[in-house]
């Protein structure tokens, strides 16, 4: 296989493992979570956040997840978390309707499958005694071992108990914005925006129900171009402008996508040998040698000193963006930070520099 083979090889084994990752988040964003109540009941989120933990930690090792206490104790941590009112602490009852996600499924041996197949709603008693172990897709299992992608995972599943736009504001209030700004925006976002959109006959959805990076760019395109946006902005000293680039930078966020351009473009780039290629691909999204070097050097969060290094970050002190190949490996130009300091981080960076520039 010559080198350019190789090369456009490697790319579409990038895309094609790229949109498994997707898969799995989109499907782990919708678990269809019980919203008898009114409110989405926190069950099916806390039980996949202890599997994630144990996965972790090395108590879940094959891809066989047991009902035992040390999943039953993660579980009431998450849940102690997380619930509301009335919610009762009920570990078996999302051990058993996971299997509705088509993600999650349960092993029943042969002698107990007609008793399984009976039951009419789960208990305690019910899965010790017919369920062997639950289990996973074989590929989102593989998923959640890796630190690289299990952050994007354990992100996804928060889409279950609150809106985009709950998650926006949560996003915006932990890189600093003030409530003022943030309802200014969300408003820009819900209700001015898309009306102009609308009276355009482009579109009428609030642009804080997009959820996908590429969707929102399309629309955004379109209304940079719209006179009564161009008017209204200069109206407003630019804070239409500031809202949408500020939404945009939430969904980069989460769904990882300046990290994918910039492995794009290492894999397209054919000055670099494939060893190199690989290395660099695995720094970008989190692993491989830098990472290591980093965990290695700092033992945990280098401001906090928090050691569960699946929710840090390996970053880079000068931008990949700016950085050369070799100071995008060098371990001396990272910190391992947690994800609100590394965003905290890269904003006042990015502010400093912008100064410097004048």
């Amino acid at each position: 296989m010559d080198k350019e083979s190789s090369v456009s090889l490697s790319y579409f084994d990038f895309e094609a493992d790229w949109m498994r990752l997707t898969y799995y988040v989109n499907r782990l964003q919708s678990l269809r979570p019980d919203r008898s109540s009114g409110r989405a009941k926190p069950h099916k989120v806390c039980m996949m956040f202890a599997v994630m933990e144990l996965i972790e930690q090395g108590h879940i090792q094959d891809n066989k997840i047991y009902y035992d206490d040390a999943l039953k104790k993660r579980f009431s941590w998450h849940f102690m978390r997380l619930k509301q009112s009335n919610d009762t602490d009920s570990p078996f009852l999302p051990f058993y309707h996971l299997k509705s996600s088509g993600l999650w499924h349960l092993k029943v041996s042969k002698q107990n499958t007609a008793a399984f197949d009976s039951m009419r709603s789960a208990t305690d008693t019910k899965i010790l005694s017919l369920v062997d172990y639950a289990y996973l897709d074989e590929q989102l299992f593989v998923y959640l071992k890796s630190p690289s992608t299990a952050p994007i995972l354990r992100n996804a599943l928060t889409a279950n108990l609150d809106t985009l736009e709950d998650q926006y504001c949560r996003w915006a209030k932990s890189i600093g914005k003030s409530e003022k700004t943030i309802k200014n925006y969300v408003g820009a976002l819900k209700y001015s925006i898309p009306n102009w959109l609308n009276d355009a006959g482009v579109s009428k959805q609030s642009l804080l129900s997009i959820s996908s990076y590429y969707e929102y760019e399309t629309i955004v395109n379109k209304t940079f171009e719209l006179r009564e946006f161009v008017a209204k902005d200069k109206q407003g000293k630019g804070m239409y402008s500031s809202a949408i680039n500020s939404y945009r930078a939430f969904l980069s966020d989460i769904t990882q996508v300046s990290a994918k351009q910039d492995i794009d473009n290492i894999i397209l780039d054919s000055s670099i040998s494939e060893t190199q290629k690989a290395v660099m691909v695995n720094t970008r999204i989190g692993q491989g040698r830098f990472r290591d070097d980093l965990i290695s050097h700092w033992k945990g969060c280098a401001v906090t000193k928090y050691q569960n290094y699946s929710f840090l970050i390996a970053s880079h002190i000068k931008p990949w963006s700016k950085s050369e190949n070799d100071e995008r490996l060098d371990p001396f130009n990272g910190l391992l930070l947690l994800a609100n300091i590394d965003k905290a981080f890269d904003l006042e960076l990015s502010a400093l520099m912008k100064m410097a520039r004048f």
